[in-house]
């Protein structure tokens, strides 16, 4: 169970006080733990979202974080309540600006109503680590090479023979290709998905053992999104936004700045490195200053 750093606060304490001095007075039921809370990773922020609870009675969402599932949770923010009399489904939505990239945190919220009395902590495991995004467009080799690569530390494209390059993009026979520029660096696609923030649970059901690409290049398609697992244990993922006229590509991207943290991965199956085969040869790299 979820441990407060303050277990009454004052304001439930000042609600009961008054009960005890009307001994006519209706107490009102402690409202239930608000649910359906689920967050989504930004680039230093992290966006919280809750289903409003069927209570007229509630008054106000307390916002929680933590650096730990279990305890210490410190209130950060508070969401007045909408007055719901047709008991509609509201969904309120809390951004927390005040997160450090790479770092880890747990979030819960409770509910308090007119009579000052809190809920419980939500009982979901809400933990996100906010990472770096943003948009890119790069030109295949064959039209700016010195615009096909992409450097996801920086968040800035590079040559595609850049020994900063961590993917580039080609195109053969008019169809496009986006490739890993070092032989500890794997790729998966996850095929379509209806945005950039699609979860996990809405990913399609890929074990990673076996969902990384066996040649360190995959098919470009519109709407696919694709995971990189680079040489040195950082996770990041790339979405096909749109093919261009100019005959370039934009992609929406995230990296994850914290080493391992597999938050951009599918979670199916075992997370372990492929076996490369003979094939799995990269292009343009023979005297790439990593290997």
């Amino acid at each position: 169970m979820k441990r407060l750093l303050l277990i009454v606060p004052l304001v439930a304490l000042a609600g009961l006080l008054t009960g005890c001095e009307d001994d006519n007075a209706v107490v009102l039921p402690v409202p239930a733990a608000p649910q359906g809370v689920y967050s989504i990773t930004g680039d230093e922020a992290v966006w919280l979202y809750w289903n409003g609870i069927y209570d007229r009675s509630v008054r106000q969402y307390v916002i929680w974080r933590s650096a730990d599932p279990q305890t210490n949770y410190v209130e950060i923010g508070r969401r007045a309540a909408v007055d719901n009399p047709n008991l509609d489904l509201l969904i309120y939505e809390y951004p927390d600006s005040s997160v450090i990239n790479g770092q880890t945190y747990y979030y819960a919220v409770s509910a308090i109503n007119a009579d000052g009395q809190e809920s419980d902590l939500s009982a979901e495991d809400v933990h996100d680590t906010p990472r770096p995004q943003g948009t890119v467009t790069l030109f295949p080799t064959n039209i700016a090479p010195e615009l096909s690569g992409f450097n996801f530390e920086t968040g800035s494209p590079v040559s595609d023979t850049s020994y900063i390059a961590d993917i580039f993009i080609d195109m053969t026979s008019d169809v496009y290709y986006i490739n890993v520029t070092d032989t500890g660096t794997d790729i998966m696609d996850m095929g379509y998905t209806a945005d950039f923030d699609t979860t996990v649970s809405e990913s399609p059901s890929i074990d990673t053992r076996v969902g990384w690409a066996e040649l360190p290049w995959v098919e470009l398609i519109d709407g696919h999104t694709y995971v990189i697992w680079t040489w040195d244990n950082h996770f990041a993922k790339i979405r096909v936004q749109q093919f261009n006229p100019s005959g370039s590509v934009s992609f929406q991207w995230a990296w994850q700045v914290d080493p391992g943290n597999p938050q951009l991965v599918p979670a199916m199956g075992s997370l372990a490195r492929p076996a490369h085969t003979a094939d799995y040869t990269v292009k343009l790299r023979a005297n790439s200053a990593r290997e």
